[in-house]
């Protein structure tokens, strides 16, 4: 195709020079306690670049600095951005982070829409002030340090802390026993309940006895941010009937009022209901105190005026809103149930004593659906009362999509029936895909006030004192109390005449309830609290820097855990949600406990904290599915998400702490994961793998333009390269590009896959590498269109890493989507693998955006490998410090504990070079190094890599030709092992003809550990030329053997599951660089696939001629060809075919003699699977011994034995037949075979 047909999006050029730059970079330029100056220098090479940069600046207070900002270089976008073009800077999250105050500060590049700058100048200027300011300490200092960036000024600003003692319960000896309310009323605790749980209830004085309830009185917790901790216990008033005479008679009882989970709460001066997503109960907690002359709290009387305004009526609001359905199965909206086009719904509602000719209120609420669950459906509601051809209340609702909409109804003046009324919500639709929800009804009416029935009501009017009339003088055991203020219920006195004179309140309406106290709900049960201290947790005497969070019955198999992380505490769900949340399970208890740690505990505090336990969406277990352990946050936006940053979020949108989640759905998930964190920290698995990450982008030709638009589709790849200009030359960069590998046909949504890509990030994982990085397309349960990974074709169970494991980095859409109650994510299932796959996953939970995806991703590796080196900071701390506050960064969720470091070495050698300077083909090169950190014998690794190469690739979309370019690791040149003892190590290397002869340079980098310690170092450039030539045409040797050095030969034996040791030599090195048509591969015979297993072999300590390839493999039978290259490209080949043993015990394989039948000599030959005595012994068919062989230490494997034919006395045999039995003898096992032979002469 001729060039101008073809449409080059980007032509990326990459200098492979000493040091590379990312597309984004800001200095400092200067610095002092009163300014700093910041240069940003932008070359937007995709979408990412053009994301609006952000600073965390550390402030002296909460005001903002003077800010001025300069723009040079305006350029032209070089591709069709996608993004809104919003220019200019803003400050967010102006907050409190470890008791400093911060601020995000958002610049961007943009000019205009097809314009941006290029360099980009900030100033700021900070008013200082020394008031109240202080020194950072250690916890405060790791977690901000690599975070802030005015850092060596900020310092210097952090706010002094004040400890309020106050907060904390001081309660005196006594007992606790809890117990449970549904909905809003009154209630009783009769004398049976009390003496069915208290022993002696009779001797209690009920005059001491106190009920509490949380502070939020029974509702779930606001979720606002910078919030006092309140008191974990609100006390409410009781009234006990016989508490007079100081003791508790059989016809006492304890009736308060008390609130449930839900209900109505006034709300700027309206009424309004409060529906609880979290939980479907309140918890009450009765005091018992040892000490009798204690007084609890009591209803008093309130202070009536003398007049007011005469009412015979309250208003009563009643309301219906049943969850039953999650339509999205995320986030917190729930609705009733659906009604189909042509259908109606009834809503019957009991209206007793209403007030005839009043006027009433009606609001219902109805969520769009469609049946498919796809397309944009027309939606037609509308309300009639009493029949489906009825009154109608209301307008009819008209509306398209699966948003909400409601029916409102103020004052109507339909005459309602006292008793039963029946309303109809009818969907008139003749859409036949409508399918809305009622989400709720309610209805406001007058009620006329009586003593027949137990209700609650609100003034009609407010500011104005109030005569209610009840008509006729109050009945015995009629109680009418003022609940406006539930921890101060008053009491109303009720004349003989009917009438109570009730004060107004200021700023809302009364509330009152009217009931008979013989006529209440009574408790049936209360339990005795078993932990009787409310301070566990809730103190100011603990210190840790690590808090793991989970239910109590998980807290002995995190005991080796807590070790290795002290100073640790595992603080279990059940006494946080009784410490912060007086016993309710609300999410926001787990908030105040990490704010509690942060304000209260002893300095340093926490700054990695551990959700153990599966999170989820569905609180209250509606559907009967939910598998909530420890509970996330839903956010319910347009996108609904869950994020577990709201948990730590406490002075603003930025956590406070590192969060990791480890997604338990039991004690064997725990300690198998506890173990995995223990092997990584106690015995970990040093190789050369710790020096390597594997890069991977999604393929570009492919969703896209569908899903996005041509850059979408190349910004994958062009992401990931400036990924790896981030990460520093030491270390060994895989990539696995989906361009570079071929498509297949196949059934699915795409039409292709490429398991050429799958085959290769498997060899990758088993092979080993501390990090994974993927950028593109994705789901829970898939990476790629092409199927790189699926969850569903079982590719979890393909992963073998064994304990090399990596940190998985995965910039997709909802990777990690943990809270569905009935699939684990891939995330999920990588990390729950047991001492396999992965150490930790970073991911998201949601589908997130290309740009957000991009930039928080690189954002992460520049954290990682901040100022050209491995960060010693832990994961959960990098990862924290990218969060920005904006919904994308909460979408980032690390599954695995948050105290785990990056797998790689954070130390770098003293020196490293190379001698000669430039090293020639089939030559020799030797190395020289020096380092502190290993004292005593030590393992090294070294690879020789050449430059790295730069490639174009092309592909078609809709007969349209693009390119993008990108460049590819150099060829291995050289992969061995050496020894040191000591500071100083040195090696050879050898340098195969296949170099890329061209001017760029290679490297050499160097891996070093002990039992302990790991460092490494690289040595750069290294220039390579043409040597000269050597007459070799021989291709190397190749020999198969056993792990511990055995020789194996054709149709020997393995122990089952024995690993094979492929042995590869040659005087002049072996060629490692896996070009194409020089790899190592190795063909299983039996299948007739094939592997290449170049970058599997490694040089023997020390040699530069020798080295093998570890092969496993379960097969009962092994048959395979091996080839391999010299140095010198001259190739060789072999063959095996072994055979299984099912255990490791003595047996006999593969026996026979020849010539068989003999005339005056033979040979006895077979196979051993041990080394044993052997002896072979000649009879007679009449079972007379005629001949003795033995042998002594027979090796395992292949033997013969020679025999003349002859009797023990020399004497010639008579033809006919004799029997041989073969015998052979350990010191604890015995085999033998019985055979026949035939002597003819």
């Amino acid at each position: 195709m001729s060039l101008d047909k073809t449409k080059l999006i980007y032509l990326l050029l990459f200098f492979f020079t000493d040091a590379l730059f990312p597309s984004v970079e800001k200095r400092i330029v200067r610095e002092d306690k009163k300014s700093i100056i910041i240069e940003f220098y932008i070359n937007a090479l995709s979408e990412s670049d053009l994301f609006p940069s952000t600073l965390l600046m550390g402030l002296p207070d909460r005001d903002i600095p003077k800010t001025n900002v300069q723009y040079y270089e305006k350029a032209k976008i070089p591709f069709q951005s996608m993004q809104q073009h919003a220019s200019g800077l803003q400050w967010t999250n102006i907050q409190k982070l470890k008791n400093l105050f911060i601020g995000t500060l958002k610049i961007s590049p943009f000019a205009d829409d097809n314009h941006y700058f290029k360099r980009i100048r900030l100033s700021l200027e900070f008013k200082t002030s020394s008031n109240n300011h202080r020194q950072p300490n250690s916890s405060e200092e790791k977690f901000l340090k690599n975070r802030v960036i005015n850092w060596k000024t900020a310092k210097q600003w952090f706010q002094k802390s004040k400890r309020n003692i106050n907060k904390i319960s001081n309660f005196q000896e006594g007992k606790w026993y809890q117990f449970y309310i549904e909905n809003d009323g009154v209630y009783s605790l009769s004398y049976e309940t009390l003496s069915n749980a208290i022993e002696n209830i009779s001797n209690i004085d009920p005059r001491s006895l106190s009920i509490y309830t949380s502070s939020e009185l029974g509702r779930s917790r606001t979720q606002n941010f910078n919030q006092n901790i309140l008191d974990n216990f609100f006390e409410i008033p009781l009234y006990i009937d016989g508490e007079e005479d100081g003791y508790f008679n059989i016809e006492d009882e304890i009736i308060f009022y008390g609130r449930g989970p839900s209900g109505f709460d006034y709300y700027q001066n309206s009424l309004e209901w409060n529906q609880n997503l979290y939980f479907n109960r309140n918890s009450f907690m009765l005091y018992v105190p040892t000490n009798s002359e204690l007084r609890g709290k009591r209803i008093s009387s309130a202070v009536q005026p003398e007049s007011g305004v005469l009412l015979d009526y309250g208003l009563v609001s009643k309301h219906i809103e049943l969850d039953l359905v999650n339509l999205s199965s995320s986030g917190l909206e729930w609705v009733d149930s659906p009604i189909s086009p042509g259908t109606a719904k009834p809503i019957i509602i009991q209206l007793d004593n209403y007030k005839v000719g009043s006027l009433f209120n009606l609001l219902s609420r109805f969520k769009g659906h469609s049946i498919d669950n796809i397309s944009s459906s027309n939606h037609s509601l509308k309300i009639m009362y009493n029949n489906v051809n009825g009154i109608q209340i209301g307008q009819t609702q008209n509306w398209s999509g699966n948003g909400f909409r409601n029916i409102s109804v103020d004052d109507q003046n339909t005459s309602l029936e006292d008793g039963v009324n029946i309303f109809y919500l009818m969907n008139t639709s003749t859409d036949q895909n409508s399918l809305p929800y009622l989400d709720y009804f309610q209805v406001e009416y007058a009620k006329k006030l009586n003593y027949d029935e137990n209700f609650i009501f609100s003034s009609p009017i407010e500011d104005q004192n109030i005569k209610f009339d009840f008509g006729s003088k109050n009945p015995e055991n009629i109680l009418f109390w003022d609940i406006s203020n539930p921890t101060n219920v008053l009491n109303l006195e009720i004349s003989d005449s009917g009438f109570c004179t009730v004060q107004s309140l200021l700023d809302y309406p009364n509330q009152f309830i009217l009931f008979n106290k013989n006529q209440i709900s009574d408790i049936p049960n209360i339990d005795l609290k078993v932990t009787q201290n409310f301070e566990q947790l809730r103190n100011t005497n603990i210190q840790a820097d690590y808090v793991i969070i989970g239910p109590e019955n998980f807290r002995d198999a995190t005991n080796d855990l807590l070790a290795i992380r002290s100073p640790s505490i595992f603080a279990s769900l059940e006494t946080i949600y009784d410490e912060f949340s007086a016993g309710n399970p609300d999410p926001m208890a787990i908030r105040s406990f990490i704010q509690w740690t942060q304000e209260f505990w002893i300095s340093p505090v926490p700054n990695n904290i551990l959700l153990l336990g599966d999170g989820g969406y569905d609180y209250r277990d509606i559907n009967g599915h939910s598998s909530i352990i420890v509970p996330t946050i839903q956010v319910q936006s347009s996108r609904s998400y869950a994020t577990d940053d709201l948990l730590a979020s406490i002075y603003g949108s930025i956590p406070e702490v590192a969060l990791g989640r480890f997604p338990a759905k039991n004690i064997q998930d725990v300690s198998k994961f506890v173990e995995k964190v223990k092997s990584i920290e106690k015995s970990p698995t040093f190789g050369p793998w710790r020096q390597k990450v594997t890069l991977i982008a999604d393929d570009a030709a492919r969703p896209e333009p569908n899903h996005g638009s041509i850059a979408t589709g190349q910004s994958h790849t062009i992401n990931s390269e400036q990924i790896g200009n981030l990460i520093p030359s030491g270390i060994d960069i895989e990539k696995l590009y989906m361009m570079e590998f071929p498509e297949v046909s196949d059934a699915s949504a795409y039409g292709v896959i490429k398991p050429d890509a799958t085959e290769a990030l498997f060899n990758s994982l088993k092979n080993g590498t501390a990090i994974i990085s993927y950028i593109g397309h994705g789901s829970p349960y898939q990476l790629a269109q092409e199927k790189l990974l699926d969850l569903n074709r079982g590719d979890i169970n393909q992963i073998e890493t064994g304990t090399k494991l990596p940190l998985w980095i995965v910039g997709t859409c909802s990777f990690g989507w943990f809270d569905d109650p009935l699939n684990d994510s891939f995330s999920e299932k990588l990390i729950k693998a047991e001492m396999n796959c992965a150490s930790m996953v970073i991911s998201t939970t949601r589908a997130i955006t290309v740009v957000g995806n991009e930039r928080y991703t690189k954002d992460l590796f520049e954290k990682i490998f901040e100022n050209g080196i491995v960060s010693d900071q832990s994961v959960g701390i990098i990862l924290q410090s990218i969060k920005d506050g904006t919904s994308e960064s909460q979408y980032f969720h690390l599954f695995g504990d948050p105290g785990l470091k990056i797998p790689m070495p954070k130390d770098t050698l003293l020196s490293l070079s190379v001698s000669p300077d430039t090293l020639r083909t089939l030559e020799k090169g030797t190395y020289y190094g020096e380092q502190l950190k290993l004292i005593g014998p030590s393992n090294g690794y070294v690879s020789l890599i050449d430059a790295s190469r730069g490639v174009e690739r092309t592909y078609d979309v809709y007969s349209e030709t693009y390119s993008i370019s990108y460049s590819l690791p150099g060829a291995n040149l050289f992969r061995g092992q050496f020894s040191s003892s000591g500071s100083y190590f040195e090696g050879e290397v050898r340098i195969p003809l296949d170099i890329s002869y061209s001017d760029d340079p290679a490297k050499l980098i160097v891996y070093l550990h002990d039992s302990e310690n790991e460092i490494m170092g690289v040595v750069e450039p290294i220039r390579l030329k043409g040597g000269s030539k050597i007459q070799d045409n021989l291709g190397p040797n190749i020999f198969f053997e056993t792990y511990d050095g055995k020789r194996l030969e054709k149709n020997d034996h393995l122990v089952e599951d024995e690993d094979l040791v492929i042995r590869i030599t040659d005087p002049i090195g072996i060629n490692l660089t896996n070009e194409i048509g020089h790899e190592i591969i190795l063909t299983d015979l039996n299948s007739q696939k094939t592997f290449n297993k170049t970058d599997q072999f490694f040089y023997d300590k020390n040699s530069i001629t020798t080295g093998t390839i570890l092969m496993r493999s379960s097969n009962e039978k092994i048959d395979i060809k091996i080839k391999a290259w010299d140095n010198a490209n001259n190739p060789s080949e072999k063959s095996i075919v072994l055979n299984r043993i099912r255990n490791n015990s003595l047996e006999i394989f593969n026996v026979y003699n020849f010539p068989n039948p003999f005339s005056d000599f033979t040979q006895f030959t077979f196979e051993l699977s041990k080394t044993s005595n052997i002896q072979i012994e000649i009879y007679s068919l009449g079972g007379k011994k005629i001949f003795s062989l033995n042998k002594a230490n027979a090796p395992a494997g292949f033997n013969i034995m020679d025999w003349n034919g002859r009797s023990a006395f020399g004497n010639k045999l008579a033809n006919g037949v004799y029997i041989y039995h073969l015998k052979a003898a350990t010191e604890d096992e015995k085999a033998s075979f019985l055979g026949r032979i035939a002597k003819f002469k």
